[in-house]
């Protein structure tokens, strides 16, 4: 039985959570909300105790900053000088 719960927690943890999305999904974000985007780094990071995408970008001349959820939801957006 130990090894069976063992097995099931290592299989959980590998496979992290099953809507967490890639890099190009966050790419495929930025540019459905700022068309026409350059996406200069796209970066895992850590924000207020979450587990986030951290995303620069020009958009219309300004350098941007976007921080996305795991689920897609854009968190913030703020210049980034």
């Amino acid at each position: 039985m130990r090894i069976f719960v063992c097995v099931c927690c290592a299989l959980f943890i590998l496979s992290g959570p099953a809507h967490a999305l890639k890099k190009n999904d966050i790419r495929n974000i930025i540019k459905q909300q700022y068309p026409g985007a350059r996406i200069t780094e796209v970066e895992r990071e850590t924000y207020r105790g979450r587990d986030i995408w951290e995303v620069d970008f020009r958009h219309q001349g300004k350098k941007l900053e976007a921080i996305i959820d795991l689920q897609g939801e854009i968190i913030k957006t703020q210049d980034d000088d």
